[in-house]
């Protein structure tokens, strides 16, 4: 009985093994790919008060964040899921007490990905927008 109960235990570890890493294995594949190489790309920051930053910028950069970096004054933190963005050039949002984020449009639409996973093309315009929820 126990010899039963402990192959059993080792079965369910190797199937969870297994499933993790097909999982693992099909996010790495399907995530987004930076683009290597230079390119132009528009970064427009609009602020809580409706004033707006446009920078025009020639990078490297393959992801968003490092290309963010390059023009304005962080303030955010690398989580689980993903670079988390608290404040801009000193402006801060705070979800928890005002319900303000910031909000990231690529190209007219919503941003899927956070900061440091939204790849970066030739031609992308991306606008980071103070918001109220």
């Amino acid at each position: 009985m126990k010899s039963t109960k402990k192959l059993t235990i080792i079965l369910a570890v190797v199937i969870v093994a297994v499933v993790a890493g097909a999982m693992l294995y099909v996010y790495h594949r399907f995530a987004p790919q930076g683009e290597a190489g230079e390119k132009h790309i528009t970064i427009t920051i609009r602020y809580d008060d409706g004033a707006e930053k446009t920078h025009e910028l020639d990078t490297e950069a393959q992801y968003l964040l490092e290309a963010l970096e390059s023009v304005a004054e962080l303030n955010g933190e690398e989580t689980a899921q993903g670079y988390t963005l608290y404040g801009i050039d000193g402006v801060e949002a705070d979800f928890t007490t005002s319900s303000a984020y910031w909000a990231v449009y690529v190209n007219d639409g919503y941003g899927a990905y956070s900061l440091d996973k939204q790849p970066v093309s030739d031609g992308d315009q991306f606008v980071l927008a103070y918001e109220t929820f």
